[in-house]
């Protein structure tokens, strides 16, 4: 966070189970970032293998009401489902005017790329990152595996 100006005075929440279920998590999403104050700035809501559906959207804005985000994002490893976009699109207009909380969807691999540009020291984060997944006790061995080979193809790419 020290490199986005932005986030200079507030501090990442604790990060929750990996496996955890959105209902019984008590958290606004899986990633919050609060202000010096501990109010929350930020939410994010990361689902991987899912499309970006209507009810996801009406979730958030359940979870919006009850902890008073500015910005809430939503990544999913699949795009906006198609038949649902135009509401979904609605859902988060009505949000913004009625609760002033700007909703994000995105996709979980361009919003990598985008903020991977910020950051002044890919070497850096690529260490610490490494550091936290060496760390974490719910990832399984294969995700660390998956984490080494990825890790591999980017010193041959160097």
């Amino acid at each position: 966070m020290r490199e986005i100006s932005r986030y200079n005075s507030c501090t990442l929440g604790k990060l929750g189970s990996h496996t955890a279920s959105d209902r019984t998590s008590e958290t606004a999403g899986d990633i919050e970032i609060f202000d010096e104050n501990n109010h929350l700035v930020e939410a994010v809501e990361i689902k991987h293998g899912q499309e970006i559906t209507l009810q996801i959207v009406y979730r958030a804005k359940e979870k919006i009401l009850k902890y008073n985000p500015g910005r809430y994002y939503i990544f999913a490893s699949k795009d906006v489902k198609q038949s649902e976009a135009a509401q979904i699109n609605e859902v988060i207009n009505k949000i913004a005017l009625e609760h002033g909380c700007q909703v994000i969807v995105n996709g979980i691999i361009p919003t990598i790329k985008y903020y991977l540009r910020l950051i002044m020291s890919i070497t850096d984060f690529i260490e610490l990152y490494s550091k936290l997944i060496e760390l974490d006790t719910e990832l399984q061995k294969i995700h660390k595996q998956k984490w080494n080979e990825i890790l591999g193809r980017l010193m041959i790419d160097d």
